[in-house]
């Protein structure tokens, strides 16, 4: 349909082989050629009139059957994503008005449920199940790339939007009403709407869409408040703020980012204060509720770990080796650079007041702080249960081993208990049997080693007493020298596959670079197992030999060393397996 979308020099073909039929042409073929007879649903050959008979189809899906959710959902998810996927649909649907009549049912549906101006009086209210809500939202956001004007664009997503932040209003002013069936799904009706305009964010419409957002973080936060009590509002919550995070990122300057940073982090307390997320030895009664409670819990983690993800990607000032090994004057490169990126704030224009001077440049959010608070919330929430999902693994040991890479000395200041939780759980991956999981934790581990090994060869303290050695670890060793000991026995001692070999030896050569003497603890260990077999004795001490000297090892954490050490520790497991397995 269209003229974007009928084929071009194939039509143009087609009609100029029929006139060459009838008598007339040259025999050339141009693009666009017999334009008497223009292509079958394009602009002007009867497609502005059948896309108008699809979308009164919509609305009468959508109004006429109440209750038919099959019905409105093939409306509402099938037909209008359909229509508003190209520009040239969109820049049709929102002049016509049928279309107009969809944005008054989405409108009308959300007004009288929640009885805020709006709704008619006298006039039948319309009810959409909240996954109508939004497939409608979404649809209606999408159609604004259209539209050709900035001015017109901004315009078209405050009439979307303003019915939605009405009812969000409403919601958030009654939040006794949250406690009734009727209240949590007028809630999560508007959260679902929400979720579709947010999903819809385009370059064109990104503004006004942060504009809104920005405007609505208090109300967001009041209904999140108000329906701790309910599992549904509570996910749907954090799956807004995810998406919008997300959808929202890629967009925004220092001064915008830091806006949505602080809301995230008044999310996550407010989640941590709600205490959802824990789950007690006998909550549940039944295996069955109790599965459902935990099966509750895991997507609401999820949710908070993929909202974390997406924070990260806001951060515009993400440390590298060079600025993580005490480079001050990249240090004030990067402060420049901020205060003239908030100053222009070029790319998103029309949104909320945000503060773009100098100093509220310099004050903006710390994201790092922000995960890593979201992370110390969601720690003690991650059970054994929780942990038979695998998506949440996966989720949780990606976001640490991003964490550990991009911001090593912020992890060096964390607070002792916030560092050991984190370590604790980086040890439970190691050891984790399934190989992605091993291989973001091996990662990390490397991370947080070629740290400590740069720090102390620039003469700083790196993890400092975080690494001092604890009476309670094997050996009284310290949390590196720890996990040097635990790469080491999973990959000599149990069935590791031989896909981790490569991301180990990234792990353990600044870990042995940096705990000499506790790896020479280990090499003893290791041969003292051998104790009576001579041959196999020599054998491994051989191999060892090989491991930390081998094909020109170094002692420093390069590409080219790391090369060299990949080919040592595949040589020695090879080699080393055998004999002490065997004994």
């Amino acid at each position: 349909m269209m003229a974007e979308d009928t084929g071009g020099s194939l039509h143009a073909a087609v009609f100029a082989h029929n006139a060459m039929a009838d008598g007339g042409g040259e025999g050339r073929v141009y693009r666009g050629a017999n334009k008497a007879k223009p292509s079958a649903f394009s602009e002007a050959g009867g497609g502005v009139q059948a896309l108008d008979a699809l979308l009164q189809a919509a609305f009468v899906c959508l109004t006429a059957w109440p209750g038919e959710t099959g019905v409105q959902k093939a409306a509402a998810s099938t037909l209008l994503p359909a229509l508003t996927r190209r520009r040239a649909l969109c820049r049709t649907c929102v002049n016509l008005p049928a279309w107009q009549q969809i944005m008054d049912a989405e409108s009308h549906a959300l007004s009288s449920s929640a009885g805020v101006p709006g709704a008619v009086p006298g006039v039948v209210a319309l009810h959409f199940p909240p996954e109508i809500h939004l497939g409608l939202s979404e649809a209606l956001g999408r159609a604004a790339e259209g539209l050709n004007d900035e001015t017109q664009s901004q315009e078209y997503i405050a009439r979307v939007l303003t019915p939605v932040g009405q009812v969000l209003a409403a919601v958030a002013q009654a939040p006794n009403d949250m406690k009734h069936p009727a209240g949590e799904s007028r809630a999560v009706a508007v959260i679902q709407a929400l979720r579709g305009s947010v999903r819809a964010t385009i370059a064109r419409s990104q503004a006004a869409v942060f504009s809104f957002f920005s405007q609505s973080f208090e109300a967001l936060l009041a209904v999140q408040r108000s329906g701790t009590h309910s599992a549904q509002v509570s996910k749907l919550t954090l799956k807004l703020t995810e998406e919008l995070v997300a959808n929202q990122a890629c967009f925004l300057g220092p001064a915008h980012a830091g806006v949505l940073c602080r809301h995230c982090l008044r999310v996550v307390e407010e989640y941590r204060a709600s205490g959802r997320g824990k789950i007690g030895v006998t909550e549940g009664g039944s295996r069955s509720l109790r599965a459902e409670r935990v099966k509750e819990c895991y997507k609401e983690v999820k949710a908070m770990l993929r909202m974390l993800t997406h924070v990260t990607n806001s951060d515009n000032d993400i440390e590298d080796e060079e600025s993580s090994r005490g480079g001050s004057q990249r240090g004030s490169v990067m402060a420049a650079a901020a205060v003239s990126s908030a100053a222009s704030e070029g790319r998103v224009r029309g949104g909320a007041g945000v503060a773009t001077s100098a100093s509220s440049a310099l004050a903006k959010v710390d994201v790092a702080q922000v995960v890593f608070i979201g992370l110390n919330t969601v720690i003690p929430l991650i059970t054994d249960e929780l942990l038979t999902f695998p998506k949440l693994c996966h989720q949780y040991f990606t976001l640490l081993a991003h964490m550990l890479e991009a911001y090593p000395a912020k992890v060096a200041a964390l607070p002792p208990d916030m560092f050991t939780s984190l370590m604790g759980t980086l040890e439970f991956g190691l050891k984790h049997e399934d190989v992605e999981v091993a291989g973001e934790s091996l990662s990390a581990a490397g991370a947080i080693g070629s740290f400590q090994h740069h720090s102390l060869v620039d003469g700083r303290p790196g993890l400092g007493v975080h690494n001092a050695p604890d009476a309670s670890r094997e050996g009284g060793c310290g949390i590196l020298a720890h996990l040097m000991r635990t790469v080491l026995r999973r990959m000599i001692f149990e069935d590791a596959s031989m896909d981790l070999v490569d991301a180990a030896a990234d792990a353990l050569l600044p870990l042995m670079l940096v705990e000499r003497t506790a790896f020479e603890g280990v090499a003893g260990e290791l041969l003292a197992t051998l104790e009576g077999d001579a041959g196999a004795r020599n054998h491994v001490m051989g191999a060892l030999r090989e491991l930390t000297a081998g094909n020109g090892l170094t002692d420093r954490v390069d590409r080219a060393n790391k090369r060299r050490f990949r080919r040592n520790v595949s040589t020695f497991l090879t080699e080393t397996r055998s004999f002490v397995r065997h004994n």
